[in-house]
């Protein structure tokens, strides 16, 4: 038991190493000078090559995607639940976060603030239920012509019946009752 756990240590540890130089090599290899030879790219100079800038892109202080943008945040005061914006964090100023918009670093206080709130009321919209229209509908008794409407319930009553006897493959016998019941009181409110 002791050599089985010596030798998983082992194994773990040379996995490990093998792990590390294989980051280090990595890292090596992504300082290394590459250059552009015509529509090739290579590690050695060549004639007429130039050298590629290979290091990786800056980000724009404050991580809010690029230089030319800017977070502004929308804070929930702790103490007395007012809500107010700011372009710092809300925990500088003892407040939670309640929502963060993108807006561009160039533009006034004023404008990023109108921008930052078209941007929160459009994302509120899309989240909130449409409203219902109700139409006024018409109190006079239409005249239709019942017949057809209530052989077609009939003949709905009679297929959930044939459903729902002994020995039939349906198994929701509940369903079938409640279906039997709305297609009955349907041929009641058509006087059938």
């Amino acid at each position: 038991m002791y050599d089985q756990l010596m030798h998983f240590r082992h194994a773990a540890l040379l996995k490990l190493a093998i792990a590390v130089s294989c980051l280090c090599s990595l890292e090596v290899h992504a300082q290394a000078e590459v250059y552009r030879c015509g529509n090739t790219y290579s590690q050695e100079p060549c004639k007429g090559g130039r050298q590629v800038d290979t290091s990786p892109p800056v980000a724009s202080i404050g991580g809010s995607g690029s230089p030319s943008t800017q977070t502004v945040y929308l804070c929930r005061n702790k103490a007395g639940g007012g809500f107010f914006w700011t372009r710092q964090h809300c925990h500088e100023a003892n407040a939670w976060v309640e929502r963060t918009e993108t807006v561009p670093r160039n533009m006034s206080w004023e404008d990023q603030l109108a921008m930052a709130r078209a941007q929160r009321d459009a994302a509120v919209a899309l989240t909130s239920p449409q409203p219902r229209t109700y139409t006024q509908q018409n109190t006079q008794p239409q005249v239709v012509n019942n017949k057809a409407a209530c052989s077609m319930l009939d003949q709905r009553v009679k297929d959930l019946d044939s459903m729902g006897r002994a020995g039939s493959r349906h198994y929701d016998l509940d369903w079938i009752r409640a279906q039997r019941k709305n297609a009955r009181d349907e041929q009641f409110r058509l006087k059938c």
